[in-house]
């Protein structure tokens, strides 16, 4: 939350200018949907980390599932729109990324909600907040499914970067913005994915829900 009140303080002018002052949109709306969301994340995990009562965990926890995996679309949709710009908007890209979205938004939200009814909260006095126990679970396979779809991003954005860098009429401050930090991008979304899948085989998911 500091890291992001940090980056909230040093982008706020450019967010105002460029953003507030607009008309709205369905881009605005996502964009300061997916921006403010982490402030009602904030407060849940408040409410679970200093919380005592232990009928509450499970929904605090449902809720905070569907900020997180809302959160996350929104932001894989951000970054779709600057793929398929970078196709002109191709129709096949445009089909196939929606699908994917589609689809992965349904699983991922349905497997976690699957996974919450055999998970068991509880609290351990003098400590706070909503502790669990939780065997056999899928979620690495999410992050897996997540992998996988970010390793497809890349390869559709590295195409047209490489082909673009190889013209000599094209080495411009619009490839070098678009393109080339799109790709740099992906490549850091991809080494967090892999740190993501690591932590997941490795760690118990107990882990995982009461830090989520």
């Amino acid at each position: 939350m500091v890291i992001t009140v940090y980056e909230w303080m040093i982008t706020l002018d450019m967010e105002i200018r460029l953003i507030w002052r607009c008309k709205w949109s369905f881009t605005k709306a996502v964009y300061l949907l997916n921006r403010y969301l982490v402030i009602a994340d904030f407060v849940l995990h408040c409410f679970r980390s200093y919380g005592e009562y232990v009928p509450a965990c499970k929904p605090l926890f449902q809720a905070t599932a569907v900020i997180y995996i809302v959160g996350l679309f929104l932001s894989e949709y951000t970054l779709a729109v600057r793929v398929c710009v970078v196709w002109k908007m191709n129709r096949i890209v445009i089909a196939f990324l929606t699908s994917v979205c589609v689809i992965g938004f349904i699983w991922t939200l349905t497997s976690f909600f699957i996974m919450l009814h055999s998970v068991e909260f509880f609290t351990f006095p003098p400590f706070s907040g909503c502790l669990s126990e939780i065997e056999g679970s899928t979620l690495w396979i999410n992050y897996l499914l997540l992998l996988i779809y970010d390793v497809a991003m890349l390869v559709l954005i590295a195409y047209p970067t490489i082909r673009g860098y190889r013209s000599i009429y094209e080495h411009t401050d619009l490839v070098k913005h678009v393109y080339v930090e799109g790709v740099l991008f992906y490549v850091y979304l991809l080494v967090v994915d892999i740190v993501c899948v690591t932590l997941q085989l490795a760690l118990p998911d107990d882990i995982f829900l009461f830090g989520m």
